[in-house]
């Protein structure tokens, strides 16, 4: 059964130390699954505050610029709750059904770069845990999404390991020297 997540939790699951395993690059290589069109993995996480995580990476095959990047708190009963997603430009118009209730401004938008965020008015009001997104400029690929999404979320390398991005299609960034 499913509990309510406050702010403060939310917040501070985000901020969790999130290790990689020392294998993390292979078992991120994102792959095309059989009759899907998408590409994607998932990989285990165990933060420091011993908390399981779990990272998704969804990409669609035919438009690159359509993708999810999803981190999931799940609970010691099992249950997943999705903190946050890094989202591409999906064709379909996302709608903030909280802030349309409310009679505010920003409760719609189509085919943007956008993040979603898990929120407790969400869980209060009966809706989707991350039903709340924003538009961003922050990134403008899935690479440059990942990196945000990286270092926004806790997610570090193992020691002596650059945290860079993780390149699950074998793509250069062209940051490297």
């Amino acid at each position: 059964m499913s509990r309510l997540l406050t702010d403060t939790e939310i917040t501070a699951l985000l901020a969790e130390p999130k290790p990689l395993p020392s294998n993390w690059s292979s078992r991120l290589t994102v792959r095309e699954k059989a009759g899907q069109i998408h590409r994607q993995r998932e990989l285990e996480l165990q933060g420091d505050g011993e908390h399981q995580f779990r990272v998704v990476l969804r990409q669609n095959i035919l438009n690159q610029l359509d993708f999810s990047i999803i981190l999931i708190f799940v609970d010691a009963d099992g249950t997943d709750y999705r903190l946050v997603r890094f989202n591409g430009r999906h064709p379909s118009q996302h709608t903030n059904k909280w802030e349309k209730r409310k009679g505010l401004s920003n409760w719609a938008f189509r085919n943007r770069f956008h993040i979603h965020k898990a929120t407790e008015r969400y869980q209060v009001d009966g809706l989707e845990v991350d039903g709340y997104a924003e538009v961003t400029e922050r990134y403008d690929s899935f690479d440059s999404a990942l990196t945000e999404f990286v270092n926004d979320n806790g997610i570090q390398a193992p020691a002596g390991e650059p945290n860079e991005p993780m390149l699950p299609f074998g793509e250069s960034t062209g940051s490297r020297p």
